[in-house]
């Protein structure tokens, strides 16, 4: 899913015979805040990290989260002593048409002055007793060792989010923005299925899965499928992420592993079956071969990865062996028999299965298929660079008069923006003002490369008749702006 991406807009401030800690003399006009952007791009569906501007996403809801540390003329380092003195869990929340928080804070003012940025999405309202939110604790706002995350699976499947993290340190005084790059930290799972030759395609055989579960320690089942207890089992319940070094500390405290089987039929779609009479509820794998989708629509597993090597530039080593993870799957093989008092007949098995080796690492997005037969199920999958940042963040310029002229100025400022970071594709420019009549730009656009935007806001609903710029394409209005889109 993409990446969340963040934007801190530099500030200043005068600090004059105090400590380090305290901030006095600010100057509203001189000092501007520091304030806070988010990229909303494409992010993964269905959870609590949804950027999207509808449904149950951090942008409607709960917002993000910061910690900042202040550390005077000291680099950061994971080992000093240093505490969130300048921001602690500070909640960033979407008002009308800003990211904004409370107090406000500004930039030291003092040359070298240092401050380091931790930024974390989905918001935890609560750190105390075991009651955070969407299982997210952090470390309390007096503590002095290096941030951390100590994360927890939701119970419920259907309410597992996609944690995503950042930061930024030793940033100091500017009048540029700070970026952040707000990375997944789990694994995304979902899984579908398909049937091997040995099972026929005709209307008589049908197979239907009625069930799904992630194996613990404990054991499960009694036949002869069933699951033995498994005290070599990663699949964790919780573990801690160290924030600053950006990866899964296994090492300093322990992670805990999930005993019970971790029911998932939550997130399945499970339907009424119809097959001579066989109603249960379930999901029919299609005869044709082709793969059969088992989730429910933009529904995905978060799963915490079962190592994660600092000295690995892949994201971690992921599953190593066999006992690792181990998924059960129950099934019926259900035959259409017309002579038979039921319509049919049935045979349930449940087969367990091993996820396959170097797969589960942190911030990739795996799909296993389940290829089901009448003596086995096998797995395999494929994975996809699900936190690659194609943004890093939104360069963006303010125009304080809306003529074309301004605002051509503005986009050739933006080309060198585009220059300096090649993987960016979305921009914008403020404009204050109403824009009317037909706009012709003139810019310079070398850099950009085809299907990069240019997101022109305006500040009232009065916009241009037309806007124009040479090898670009205008889009309607909406919501007081115009995009244009690179041919």
């Amino acid at each position: 899913m993409k990446t969340y991406h963040l934007l801190a807009t530099a500030a200043l401030i005068v600090m004059a015979g105090c400590s380090q800690n305290e901030i006095t003399e600010i100057s509203p006009d001189a000092n501007p805040a520091v304030s806070f952007d988010i990229y909303t791009g494409a992010q993964t569906k269905g959870t609590i990290t949804n950027n999207e501007s509808t449904g149950p996403g951090i942008k409607n809801t709960t917002g993000f989260g910061i910690l900042a540390y202040y550390t005077g003329q000291t680099v950061w380092s994971a080992t000093g002593s240093f505490t969130p003195n300048f921001m602690w869990n500070q909640q960033v929340k979407y008002e009308s048409t800003a990211w904004k928080y409370t107090p406000v804070k500004y930039w030291p003012n003092k040359e070298n002055d240092k401050i380091s940025f931790f930024a974390y999405a989905p918001y935890s309202a609560t750190q105390t007793n075991g009651s955070e939110s969407y299982g997210i604790k952090l470390p309390a706002n007096s503590a002095t060792a290096k941030p951390t995350i100590t994360f927890t699976l939701n119970t419920n499947p259907t309410n597992m989010v996609d944690l995503v993290a950042g930061y930024q340190k030793d940033k100091q005084k500017q009048t540029t923005t700070v970026d952040f790059t707000l990375a997944h930290l789990l694994s995304r799972v979902e899984f579908k299925a398909k049937l091997d030759t040995s099972i026929s395609s005709t209307g008589e055989t049908h197979v239907f899965i009625t069930g799904m579960r992630i194996l613990g320690t404990a054991d499960n089942g009694s036949d002869k499928n069933a699951a033995g207890a498994n005290n070599d089992s990663k699949f964790y319940s919780t573990a801690v992420y160290d924030w600053s070094a950006g990866t899964w500390d296994y090492t300093t405290t322990t992670p805990t592993k999930q005993s019970a089987a971790y029911s998932i039929n939550n997130v399945m779609k499970l339907t009424a079956a119809s097959a001579g009479g066989y109603t249960k509820s379930s999901i029919e794998v299609t005869q044709a071969g082709s793969l059969t989708k088992l989730f429910t629509d933009n529904q995905y597993l978060f799963l915490i990865p079962p190592k994660d090597d600092l000295s690995l530039s892949d994201a971690g080593s992921g599953i190593a062996s066999e006992k690792d993870v181990r998924v059960q799957v129950d099934y019926d093989i259900v035959t259409v028999d017309s002579k038979l008092s039921a319509g049919h007949s049935v045979t349930s098995t449940s087969a367990t299965i091993s996820l396959p080796n170097k797969t589960l690492k942190r911030s990739k997005a795996y799909e296993y298929i389940l290829t089901i037969g009448l003596e086995e199920v096998k797995v395999t999958a494929t994975v996809t660079d699900w936190a690659t940042a194609d943004q890093v963040y939104i360069p963006s310029i303010d125009v304080a008069t809306a003529n074309a002229s301004y605002v051509g100025t503005a986009i050739t400022t933006l080309n060198t923006a585009k220059a300096n970071n090649p993987n960016c594709n979305y921009f914008v420019v403020n404009i204050t003002g109403s824009g009317s009549g037909t706009w012709s730009l003139t810019a310079t656009t070398d850099k950009f490369k085809s299907g990069d935007q240019i997101d022109l806001k305006f500040s009232t609903s009065s916009l241009p008749s037309s806007v124009t710029l040479s090898g670009w394409k205008a889009g309607s209005a909406i919501n007081n702006s115009i995009i244009l889109t690179k041919n």
